[in-house]
């Protein structure tokens, strides 16, 4: 089938089967030849959400498996779709700027920080880390510390791995962010900075550490006590060994990447 003829049977696809919707796109993917990225082009332009979303969507990874051959034709593409008005159009490039990954895109990300919309400042959460730069922008640092304490969970969540675990940023900013989340409701964006505390060696990583290690922990918490390497930890894990913890967690390695850690620091 021709590249239209893809993108037109996964618009129709949009409401009824998003699997089979994606696994065209997917397809699309890895198609490196311009006359599919021409078609994504077309429809990445189009005046209807679901055509406009499908083409964003193939964009932002056409070509991935051999360096992306069409990249600088594609940022602009992707970045004047973030002027859209529609929620769901900004969402998709958003998104698609992450997977491109393009420090050039910061300052349109940036714009959207404080979007209405949970689902683009979920998308803004997640695409500003691979964006950032190294050293990371300053600018990126300071949007995920805000995101971090965003009313949306996910969001949180979302900014607490980034600015925890994805980028290399340290100071007491950040630090004092990813302790403010530490009695976040949401257990897993307490987990991201519970990890990201432990990364920095942070002292504040502790307390919780023990008390969560005590309380039938997440494989977050798990891997925390491996990256701190405290040896006052070894006796909770060894508990959860015995326990049976690692039948019941997808990421059973983690346990004993831990106790060998804080073994070594016994």
């Amino acid at each position: 089938m021709t590249p239209d003829q893809l993108l037109r049977r996964a618009a129709a696809l949009a409401d009824t089967d998003a699997e089979a919707r994606w696994e065209i796109v997917v397809e699309l993917h890895r198609r490196t030849d311009r006359e599919t990225f021409e078609a994504a082009c077309r429809f990445a332009r189009a005046g209807g959400t679901a055509e406009r979303v499908l083409g964003l969507d193939v964009l932002g990874q056409i070509g991935f498996a051999v360096d992306r051959p069409f990249l600088e034709e594609t940022l602009p593409v992707l970045t004047a779709a973030c002027a859209d008005d529609r929620p769901d159009v900004i969402d998709a490039a958003v998104t698609a700027l992450g997977h491109v990954g393009d420090h050039r895109a910061l300052a349109t990300i940036l714009g959207h920080a404080g979007h209405v919309s949970d689902e683009v400042r979920f998308a803004v959460a997640g695409t500003l880390p691979r964006v950032a730069g190294d050293p990371p922008d300053p600018r990126a640092v300071a949007a995920l510390i805000r995101l971090s304490a965003d009313p949306d969970p996910e969001v949180r969540d979302w900014a607490t791995f980034g600015l925890g675990s994805q980028l290399d940023a340290d100071g007491e900013q950040v630090r004092a962010a990813l302790a403010a989340r530490l009695t976040d409701e949401d257990g897993d964006a307490a987990g991201e900075a519970l990890l990201g505390l432990a990364r920095r060696g942070d002292p504040r990583a502790l307390a919780p550490l023990l008390a969560w290690l005590d309380d039938d922990p997440g494989n977050l918490v798990v891997e925390a006590a491996g990256v701190l390497g405290a040896s006052e930890a070894l006796p909770a894990l060894l508990r959860l060994k015995e326990s049976g913890w690692q039948l019941r967690d997808p990421m059973p390695f983690v346990l004993d990447t831990a106790i060998q850690a804080c073994s070594a620091a016994a």
